[in-house]
């Protein structure tokens, strides 16, 4: 029994050739496992994630313009979408919100997820609103400056049938016919609501404010004669300005425009309080969204903006490129933010 015994106890020791398959396939499935972990973890740093923007983008980003079709900020934002999707790879989805000086398209685009699908295109009019408007958002907490894009000088304009050809004639014939002068501006607290008053708190005339939900609509007014004075920008206005349709007084900043050669500016006027009107537009994201987002945005905005194909696009327009980084327009915002609450403490205006 003894030897029976050790026979037993040796050939448990032996491995059976199906052990031996077995413990083989063991071996090699425990290291496939480990090299596919390896694998794994190597490029894990790289997967897509929720809210992540190494890939970014990965699917079409939608960009909110807080105005109708027609003005500047509408048509500087389907310019930069198409020449955003060329270059990476995705479609940039421009939508209208316009209401209420921009102030309705701006809340619903800071509402959305700030995962860099959901963007903003605004004018110089997000940051005079809040001076004007009690918003439902801060306009500096509650978004990411990603780049100012470009800037215009803006245009005093007049309808065809009203008696005045010059800055001087429509004062002085507002100041003999009080109640007679209606403005338009494209909505209550847009930069053309808030220029228009300041210019007229500077010359002690008064006119009556006619707000619309947009630059194209306001246009439209003027040349129906529903309103008779407007400032916009000039290229939302050259086709109606070539026809003879509205007539075009003035233009701010420092230089005549190449367009409008016969046209003086507001200061050769005597009116520099106008001189300084203009408008830029500049890309927004919801605070929160991905740097790598904001990163890609600002980089590949800057290298459309230095394109000599873009410089064409926005001298047609009376468009300067800006460009810079994201750091250098939030600081702009907070200034313009600042410049305009002191407007609107001097004119006695509060938030409505």
């Amino acid at each position: 029994m003894l030897d029976t015994a050790i026979k037993l106890t040796a050939c448990a020791r032996i491995p059976h050739p199906a052990a031996k398959i077995f413990h083989g396939r063991h071996q090699m499935s425990a290291l496939f496992k480990r090299i596919a972990l390896s694998v794994a973890m190597l490029f894990m740093p790289f997967a897509a994630t929720p809210g992540h923007a190494a890939t970014y983008p990965d699917r079409a980003v939608k960009i909110i313009v807080p105005f109708a079709p027609g003005g500047a900020t509408d048509y500087i934002a389907r310019v930069i979408a198409e020449k955003l999707g060329a270059r990476l790879g995705q479609p940039f989805v421009v939508e209208n919100r316009a209401g209420a000086g921009g102030v309705v398209g701006t809340e619903a685009a800071l509402r959305s997820p700030a995962d860099g699908y959901t963007l903003l295109i605004a004018s110089r009019s997000y940051t005079a609103n809040p001076a004007i408007i009690k918003v439902k958002f801060d306009p500096v907490r509650d978004v990411v400056p990603i780049v100012n894009m470009v800037i215009a000088p803006s245009v005093f304009l007049v309808s065809k049938d009203t008696p005045a050809n010059s800055l001087g004639e429509l004062v002085a014939y507002a100041k003999g016919n009080p109640g007679k002068l209606f403005y338009a501006s494209q909505g209550t607290g847009s930069i053309t609501h808030i220029s228009t008053e300041a210019f007229l708190a500077s010359t002690g005339i008064k006119m009556e404010h006619v707000p619309y939900k947009g630059v194209g609509p306001a246009l439209t007014a003027l040349a129906a004669g529903e309103a008779q004075v407007l400032v916009t920008d000039p290229g939302a206005s050259q086709p109606l300005v070539t026809a003879g349709k509205v007539k075009l007084l003035a233009v701010s900043g420092d230089q005549r425009l190449a367009q409008y050669p016969e046209v003086p500016t507001a200061v050769e006027q005597g009116f520099p309080q106008f001189g300084s009107y203009g408008s830029w537009q500049g890309l927004f994201a919801p605070a929160g969204t991905p740097a790598e987002a904001v990163d890609i945005l600002n980089k590949t905005v800057n290298e459309i903006l230095q394109t000599p194909e873009m410089s064409e696009l926005l001298a047609d327009r009376f468009a300067m490129p800006i460009g810079g980084s994201s750091a250098d327009f939030a600081a702009s915002v907070k200034a313009d933010i600042r410049y305009y609450g002191d407007i609107a403490r001097k004119l006695g205006i509060e938030a409505q």
